[in-house]
């Protein structure tokens, strides 16, 4: 298997859809034994203490490592732009550990940036799925093509009837809300993209709110 990761957020003695986590885990070949240690070590992250963190454990067949970090400030965001989504890229459906093409789009964007195609399609950001709300009230979420199939979507999904389809990034003028899908940052409002600013429903705020109840 190659060395793939998962990021969850520790917090009040839970991880929120800890065994959606787990089962990614396996779905990108980490062997029984190695999903067992990486809850393993969940487990134990949830006794250490009642301040939120990050804990990333990174697996590959013969060895699970985990590492914490400080829970990001959560606040609405102004996304740039970066035109390197490729639809075919098979390779972003795994959480693969080598995150270096990541790496360059921030540096060369100057921070997490929107994934776009060259024709306009939206994918995800570096860091997070994306879900978007129509002026009508329907919730959109881009194709699982050639980005990371992330635990918060798929709840994300199941949450609010999201349908899969094309996301373009002119239809953003018009939408009435978009948000990010993390483990670590929940559901973060989008108030701009490249500086244009968007409309903010109060749907990605009960959003976020449900995501912050969840168990």
């Amino acid at each position: 298997m190659i060395p793939v990761f998962e990021t969850v957020r520790v917090e009040d003695g839970r991880v929120r859809l800890r065994a959606r986590h787990l089962a990614r885990l396996a779905a990108a070949g980490a062997p029984p034994a190695r999903v067992a240690e990486a809850d393993a070590v969940i487990a134990e992250a949830v006794l250490l203490t009642d301040q939120p963190f990050l804990l990333r454990i990174d697996v590959d067949a013969d060895a699970v490592g985990p590492a914490t970090r400080p829970v990001p400030p959560v606040r609405p965001v102004d996304l740039p732009l970066h035109r390197s989504y490729d639809p075919a890229d098979a390779a972003r459906l795994v959480k693969a550990a080598d995150r270096a093409w990541a790496e360059r789009a921030e540096a060369e964007a100057g921070g997490e940036p929107l994934l776009v195609s060259a024709d306009g399609l939206i994918g995800e950001t570096t860091r997070a799925a994306v879900i978007v709300l129509g002026p009508g009230g329907a919730w959109r979420v881009p194709r699982l093509r050639g980005i990371l199939p992330s635990v918060t979507r798929a709840w994300a999904i199941a949450e609010t009837g999201a349908v899969e389809e094309d996301v373009r990034l002119d239809e953003l003028r018009d939408a009435a809300g978009m948000a990010l899908l993390t483990a670590g940052r929940g559901v973060v409002p989008v108030d701009a993209v490249e500086g244009i600013a968007l409309a903010r429903s109060p749907l990605v705020d009960d959003l976020a709110r449900a995501w912050r109840e969840l168990p």
